[in-house]
């Protein structure tokens, strides 16, 4: 059985069409799709990676992974396969599955040099969906074109300053924590904006609507606020950069 994963930004419409043309062009059908998201903010390829990189690791070898979050789709923007690991990543070449694949091992990626019948508007349909079921079918990433050095996408770096430290929200999930560019929490206590931000392992270590600092389970730090939105209690979005001042 092969494992096929989707993550997009299209929503409920669109993925469907990509799931019946894998399923048009295999011989053996029997292949298991598993959905990571469809609500990934439109063209936010930083999103995509962020949630495809938190994902990827808890799929067995041998997974494909279709993502497709394409500000440049039908440009000269290359469509790529990066195999890392035992994994195949196939999606455009504008940084969405270079995080992923790096965090699995040394990743090798791959030109979609073949030519497909494929809409100016829907390489997720027509040109990664096709691709996909190739390689479940056991066609090798080299068979579809040369090795290519494939775009990268960096979260870029927290750094120390005389306030703190600055750092740059990545992601902010549906409770409205802010996931941060931070693998591990300071060192000493912090504030954002003034307000202290408690230092937790758990998001109930804190009382009701306090906000709160910790480790999150996908690796980084992450802003909370215990049975509230920290995104809305301090008016911050994916993108933003803020300093966490050392108390």
């Amino acid at each position: 059985m092969k494992i096929i994963t989707l993550l997009t930004d299209f929503g409920s419409f669109y993925p469907a069409q990509m799931k019946g043309v894998v399923l048009s062009k295999l011989k053996d059908r029997n292949v298991t799709f598993v959905d990571i998201a469809h609500d990934i903010p439109p063209q936010d390829v930083r999103a995509g990676a962020f949630a495809l990189l938190s994902s990827a690791r808890y799929f067995p070898g041998g997974t494909i992974h279709i993502a497709v979050v394409d500000p440049g789709v039908g440009t000269e923007r290359l469509g790529i396969v990066v195999e890392s690991c035992g994994h195949f990543f196939v999606g455009p070449d504008n940084g969405l599955l270079l995080p992923a694949a790096k965090s699995l091992g040394q990743p090798r990626a791959y030109k979609i040099a073949r030519a497909f019948e494929a809409s100016s508007t829907f390489h997720g349909r027509d040109i990664f969906a096709p691709v996909a079921a190739m390689l479940a079918e056991g066609q090798s990433p080299q068979c579809l074109g040369p090795a290519v050095r494939p775009k990268d996408l960096g979260f870029g770096e927290t750094k120390k300053t005389a306030n703190g430290i600055e750092t740059t929200i990545i992601y902010v999930d549906r409770f409205g924590n802010l996931i941060l560019n931070m693998r591990k929490l300071p060192s000493s206590d912090v504030s954002l904006k003034g307000i202290k931000l408690r230092k937790v392992r758990t998001y109930a270590e804190g009382r009701r609507i306090e906000p709160l600092i910790t480790l999150g389970s996908h690796g980084f730090a992450e802003i909370a606020v215990n049975l509230g939105s920290a995104a809305d209690a301090f008016c911050l979005k994916a993108g933003d950069r803020i300093v966490l001042e050392e108390i």
